[in-house]
């Protein structure tokens, strides 16, 4: 870190750190775009680093050095292994109180640091991803970037799938943690640093409602396949040194297991040309699956991905291969599921192959399993709450499901079942367009008698829907999702019953939607109304 003492006037309110490798050609436009901020330049400084360049590179941040001393500062490096000597470089010159990493051929849009540093400033936030955007072919994470989030962290959304370093970084937090970009890997030297700056975060946000980095082509990637694996490696024992065993520890580390070492030994099963290197990756894979990958990890990846890695890790290369190619086969038929026992498995390759033990939990997917649904109509014939929607198993067929209403007292758990008649629907389909031609569904709740025989008691009754094939029983709240015409107007109190033990007295039930959506129903016990049968 840089040592020099900082005078309160020199602090910025963000350093945009700029990295060139022989990018001549892109640095201008990368300049424009942060010269152009909205925040303006008074708020910001560039550092430009030159690695080792030896195109135009360096005369290009010198000009800009020469034409705006103010906020420009540059300096070069020798090209190393990795681009984090010039990284940390720029990291040891930072005067911002946040700083932003961009490579030579990324752009940002108008109003991104204004945005960002606003979100930081507003959420307390230590690391803010401002939206990404491809400026050409190549893919850019887009799934963390759905919706504003003030408050959030690697645990609970996608943002740990978004590791390069083009945050924006509270500095007191790089500070506090002594981060910097590590010297001695060819690849990965940014994820090391951003995940250790999400690890240390005591707040995220994201700023997804518009593009803030429009990001260029990543340089030409030299690092072998050895190198992917050992990048796994890495990531999974950085976790394990900051995370005690448990679902945080595995949902970051699935991360890895998934993409990068799912990536490397997919690249070594289906095109390594050199059959050592081959060999050595997916030796070292196997050593990872078997040291590193903990079965909790293990259970949040696709089922292809985990029987891909339980295949590896008996070293059954030949078999490891197949399901590799199954898995990249566009082309190839839907895969069955057995239903037994109220479990659900995917009959992916090797499934029960009397040659290749593999334990049947490997394909299991009941936990998977999702219910599309939808109330529709809800209406009052007396003490009668007459129903009607759908609801089904996405993945499942509906042609011996089984739904059921289900009233649940909120505060003493008792709850009333009632059966639904299935309603045959043949243009009702899933999200893949399958017929689900039962799954629509008609229910009679009668609040004026139970199965005891008794009027449904007072309290608060959250209404659900029971989904059931052959066992496998999900439940999901109704009324969560319904149709957009659906009357949810307040209703006046409707009388089911007289109250039993209270002479003179009655119950009446209040339907009403809870803030998440779900239908409940208040009942009641009140003297009837003047002028009420």
């Amino acid at each position: 870190m840089n040592t020099a003492v900082v005078s309160p006037a020199d602090v910025k309110d963000v350093s945009v750190a700029i990295r060139v490798s022989n990018q001549a050609a892109a640095l201008d436009a990368c300049l424009a775009s942060v010269l152009a901020q909205t925040i303006g330049t008074d708020r910001l400084e560039i550092i430009g680093v030159d690695d080792g360049s030896t195109d135009e590179s360096g005369s290009v941040l010198a000009r800009a050095a020469h034409q705006y001393p103010a906020f420009v500062r540059v300096g070069q490096v020798s090209q190393g292994l990795s681009p984090a000597a010039a990284r940390n470089w720029a990291l040891s010159q930072v005067r911002g109180r946040y700083v932003i990493f961009l490579e030579a051929t990324d752009r940002l849009a108008p109003d991104a640091l204004e945005r960002m540093v606003a979100a930081a400033d507003a959420n307390e936030a230590d690391v803010v991803l401002g939206k990404l955007e491809s400026s050409g072919r190549h893919p850019v994470a887009t799934s963390m970037f759905r919706k504003n989030q003030a408050y959030t962290d690697a645990y609970t959304s996608r943002v740990y799938w978004s590791l390069t370093p083009d945050k924006l970084f509270r500095t007191g937090l790089l500070h506090r943690r002594a981060l910097v970009f590590p010297t001695d890997t060819p690849i990965g030297d940014d994820q090391v640093f951003t995940a250790g700056a999400y690890l240390g975060a005591d707040n995220v946000s994201v700023v997804g409602d518009a593009v803030c980095v429009i990001k260029g082509p990543s340089p030409a990637n030299r690092a072998t396949l050895s190198d992917r694996v050992a990048l796994a490696s890495r990531m999974l024992a950085l976790i394990a040194s900051q995370l005690p065993p448990g679902p945080r520890r595995d949902r970051l580390q699935s991360r890895h297991l998934e993409v990068e070492l799912g990536k490397a030994t997919a690249a070594a099963l289906l095109s390594a040309t050199d059959p050592a290197e081959r060999d050595q990756a997916l030796w070292a894979a196997a050593e990872v699956l078997r040291g590193q990958a903990a079965p909790g990890a293990l259970a949040l990846l696709p089922r292809t991905v985990a029987v891909r890695f339980a295949l590896l890790a008996q070293g059954r290369f030949a078999e490891a291969q197949a399901m590799a190619a199954f898995e990249a086969d566009k082309d190839r038929p839907a895969v069955r599921k057995t239903v037994e026992n109220g479990r659900v498995y995917t009959t992916l390759p090797f499934f029960r192959d009397p040659q290749v033990p593999l334990p049947d939990e490997l394909f299991d997917i009941t936990g998977d399993m999702t219910v599309s649904q939808q109330l529709q109509r809800a209406r009052w014939d007396g003490p009668m709450l007459l129903l009607d929607g759908y609801a089904f198993f996405e993945q499942l067929s509906t042609k011996d499901r089984a739904t059921r209403v289900v009233l649940r007292e909120r505060t003493s758990g008792a709850q009333e079942s009632h059966a639904v008649t299935a309603r045959r629907d043949d243009t009702l389909t899933n999200s893949k367009g399958k017929a689900r031609a039962m799954g629509r569904f008609s229910a009679r709740v009668n609040l004026a008698q139970t199965s005891s025989g008794w009027p449904l008691p007072p309290g608060t009754w959250d209404l659900y829907l029971s989904v059931s094939f052959e066992g496998v029983r999900q439940e999901v709240r109704l009324g969560a999702r319904r149709a957009p015409e659906l009357d949810t107007t307040a209703r006046m109190p409707v009388r089911i019953a007289d109250a039993p033990g209270a002479p003179g007295m009655e119950l009446a039930a209040t339907p009403y939607y809870t803030q998440d959506g779900g239908l409940s129903i208040e009942v009641v016990q009140r003297a009837p109304l003047p002028g009420s049968a």
